[in-house]
Formats: structure tokens, sequence, C-alpha cells
């Protein structure tokens, strides 16, 4: 399936519950994550290794570290290691800034596990703290996201010709 950048939009006001599977939790950022969310970020393809990975928080996210102590969330399994990730972020969207659902990844070896719809819920939680609504970018080659994420309250937002195209290619439009 060709790959088309979409865009999906959500308010705040009524967040669903989602129960956390027994045996993880969540934490915040804590200092030195920036291994952990890059070796994430690498077991699930995001990047090619961890070097480019560092590069990429290095650019996005150390010039707002003390956001990023509020804002990104990590899930951990029962042994402590650190799974998954989420950050509760911020975006421009029509002019504003408003929150955004950013670099929401989980090792493989964990998905699968209803492990996704309890970290969305929970930077959802967070995002709620911030803003009063929500964006996210994903693409046409990520459907399980996408129906978690309309599961979880998100809906399409059309912006362009080529992404009518694509969430028609999902039937979504």
């Amino acid at each position: 399936m060709k790959s088309i950048p979409l865009y999906m939009y959500t308010l705040l006001k009524t967040i669903p519950e989602s129960p956390v599977p027994a045996g993880v939790q969540f934490r915040l950022f804590q200092e030195g994550d920036e291994a952990n969310w890059a070796r994430i970020n690498v077991a699930t393809g995001e990047f090619l290794d961890t070097d480019v990975a560092l590069n990429r928080f290095e650019r996005e996210f150390t010039p707002h570290l003390a956001e990023v102590k509020k804002r990104m969330l990590f899930l951990l399994n029962e042994e402590g290691t650190p799974i998954g990730t989420a950050t509760a972020w911020f975006g421009e969207w029509n002019r504003r800034t408003i929150g955004r659902m950013h670099w929401v990844e989980i090792i493989p070896e964990y998905q699968g596990k209803g492990l996704g719809k309890a970290l969305i819920s929970k930077a959802m939680e967070l995002l709620a703290l911030y803003h009063d609504e929500a964006y996210l970018k994903t693409q046409t080659t990520s459907g399980a996201a996408i129906h978690l994420y309309g599961k979880l309250g998100f809906e399409p937002a059309i912006l362009s010709e080529e992404e009518r195209e694509g969430w028609s290619m999902l039937g979504s439009c």
C-alpha cells in the first residue's frame, strides 16, 4: 500500500478508560531515558540505528527538556524495563498550538497485548492536563494504529487532496 501521511484529531473532554494490564506500569521521562527512547524507536523500525534516533531526540526534544520530563511517558514491563513510549506533546494546528500525540511506539514483541490502548489512553490523560484538543500524524501503512486511535476518539482530519486519497484507500472517507 502506498504510504500517505494522515492526520487525526480529537477533543480531550472524554478520554476512554483503558485498564493497565497486570505487571506493567508507567513512568515519566527521567535523565538518561534518551537511550530508552532511541532503543524503542530503533526496535520498531522508526530509525535505522541508535545514533540516528539519538540525533532526532537531540534536535526535537533536548531544547524542551523541562516539558519532556512532564510529557514523555514510558511503559515498563514486569522487570521495570521500558518497552514503549508516547509523548503528550504540542504542535501547530490551524495556526494554534494544541496537543499532539507524538512518537507512540511499543517494542514489537510486546505488541498485540493490549498495551497500546493503555499507553495511548495514559498519554491522552497527560495531554488533557495542558490542552483541550489534540492531533496526531500517522500514515496509510499503519492500519492497526489508525484503528486503535479511532477507538480512542481520534477522527480523520482531511487537510489535503492527498490525505483524502489516503483515507479513501483505508475506507474511512
